[in-house]
């Protein structure tokens, strides 16, 4: 189904998807990541747009409005696109290529002139991705919200509610996190998601442009005139049945 984010062991993330073998990998330079496991119901072609907006509110009632976009992309054999351009720093443009099959992630930027290529390797027989994600505090309600249209397909959405009471995370009263999340019935892709928390803000992430079809094959490509350094994922173990992957350069 949906893609879930995973936390690493260190602060560093690789945006990596669809793989055969699910593990836990930390290594570039990006923001996102997500499970290597997490599959789709196909690997059905197609290009988007996804707009994401931020807002905190501060105690005094001003807001603060954070906003950027995603162009993201998938062909029928399996690899994935992602293309991310950030207001801050301003002109920023980030890009990942995660190829399932090679089992390889490359990301690159518009300042660098730098591609890292990070090979990741199988999983030992019998290990898992992480260890069973901590139960969170508060009690969690789930409302069913019917279908709708979004970018001219048709989502399938579901309110999740997390109330947490008084002392739980070191808060004197109540509060509640809402999440809103609209799924396509066709290609299994989140299509708009709202998280209201109160510490964090509001943030919306929604696809505005949706094309079928195969991508652009050179969107998988480094462009010319960049620098490739190759590093390769190493495999660290973990306690109990787990593993997760160290990225290091190769030499």
């Amino acid at each position: 189904m949906r893609l879930h984010k995973l936390l690493f062991a260190l602060p560093i993330l690789l945006p990596v998807a669809f793989v055969v073998c699910p593990v836990s990998v930390m290594g570039s330079s990006t923001s996102n990541a997500v499970d290597i496991g997490a599959g789709q119901t196909s690997n059905t072609p197609y290009t988007l747009t996804r707009t994401s907006t931020i807002v905190k509110t501060l105690a005094n009632g001003a807001t603060i409005t954070r906003s950027f976009s995603v162009k993201s992309a998938r062909d029928t054999e399996g690899r994935t696109y992602s293309e991310e351009h950030l207001t801050t720093p301003v002109g920023l443009v980030r890009y990942a290529v995660f190829d399932s099959v090679a089992r390889t992630d490359i990301t690159w930027d518009n300042r660098s002139r730098i591609a890292i290529v990070t090979h990741i390797p199988a999983l030992e027989p019998g290990r898992s991705q992480q260890p069973p994600v901590p139960h969170k505090p508060g009690k969690v309600t789930h409302q069913e919200l019917g279908l709708r249209t979004i970018a001219g397909l048709e989502a399938r959405g579901t309110r999740t509610t997390l109330a947490v009471p008084s002392g739980e995370v070191g808060n004197d009263r109540p509060f509640s996190v809402v999440t809103e999340d609209w799924i396509s019935t066709q290609y299994d892709i989140p299509l708009l998601t709202i998280r209201d928390d109160p510490r964090s803000g509001k943030r919306t992430d929604e696809v505005t442009e949706f094309h079928a079809g195969e991508p652009d094959p050179g969107l998988f490509r480094v462009p010319k005139g960049y620098t490739v350094e190759e590093r390769t994922a190493q495999l660290a173990p973990m306690s109990g049945p787990y593993q997760s992957l160290a990225v290091v350069p190769q030499h």
